[in-house]
């Protein structure tokens, strides 16, 4: 991706250290630092920079309350812009918030350089990102003790042993071709189609087939809770750190 167009990049950044370091970390990337940053509440840009690919880095713990007027009046200023939230760790209700105020990626100041790198990259081509390994077990904690609060106690009775055969047999695990399988595996990593048909050597078309089948035989709604049975039920040896969402596709621009 380093040969595609230059992007005018704006930081702002409340810590001096994390500041720098993303400068270190763009410098040599096709993300060319503006001179001036935003700070609070002020922006210092250019008026020839409308029209032209424009990335703003916006660290939450600077703007906090102020963060959504600042991404409405950087909307309204700079349409082709795109927002990506930095945080400092993981906070569900923060990046839906980020999202629904109009962001367009919510990473984390932990990511890998080169990661962050790919993830800039897959905004700039329209993609939404987002931690997927916080967020999957964001959700499946909050699944967790909406549970546990509804459950009454009571009293445990031995469960009926069910022979380990037929158990496996009515396993939507076993219903899966080997390419859904395959198929199944990149949704865990957060892979939108055209990667997926990519590194399968298919059409697009014929992964969005795939994955409609997937969704049936796991019975589950969408490409979310896909990769969330996915991680319960396969041995994966863990998640990637990003989920990258195409913007047509998936139940996760509720958030927005």
């Amino acid at each position: 991706m380093s040969s595609l167009m230059p992007v005018t990049t704006i930081l702002g950044c409340k810590n001096f250290m994390l500041r720098e370091g993303l400068k270190h970390i763009l410098s040599s990337t096709r993300f060319k630092l503006h001179p001036e940053g935003l700070t609070s509440g002020v922006l210092k840009l250019d008026p020839d920079l409308t029209g032209a690919p424009l990335l703003f880095v916006l660290d939450v713990n600077l703007y906090e309350s102020s963060l959504a007027s600042l991404m409405d009046a950087l909307r309204q200023q700079y349409p082709q812009a795109r927002i990506v939230v930095l945080s400092d760790s993981f906070d569900l209700d923060e990046m839906k918030s980020a999202f629904q105020s109009g962001a367009d990626g919510y990473c984390l100041a932990t990511t890998r350089c080169e990661a962050l790198i790919k993830y800039l990259d897959l905004v700039m081509l329209g993609e939404v990102v987002f931690p997927s390994a916080a967020f999957l077990a964001a959700i499946a904690g909050s699944a967790g003790e909406m549970k546990s609060r509804k459950e009454a106690p009571a009293i445990t009775l031995p469960s009926p042993q069910v022979p380990l055969a037929l158990d496996a047999l009515d396993s939507p695990i076993r219903t899966l071709s080997s390419r859904e399988a395959e198929i199944l595996h990149c949704l865990m990593q957060g892979a939108p189609n055209k990667v997926i048909a990519r590194k399968l050597d298919v059409a697009e078309a014929t992964v969005k087939v795939h994955i409609k089948a997937i969704l049936r035989k796991i019975r589950v709604a969408n490409r979310t809770q896909a990769a969330m049975w996915a991680v319960n039920h396969l041995s994966s040896g863990g998640v990637e750190a990003s989920i990258i969402v195409p913007n047509d596709k998936m139940s996760v621009h509720n958030l927005r």
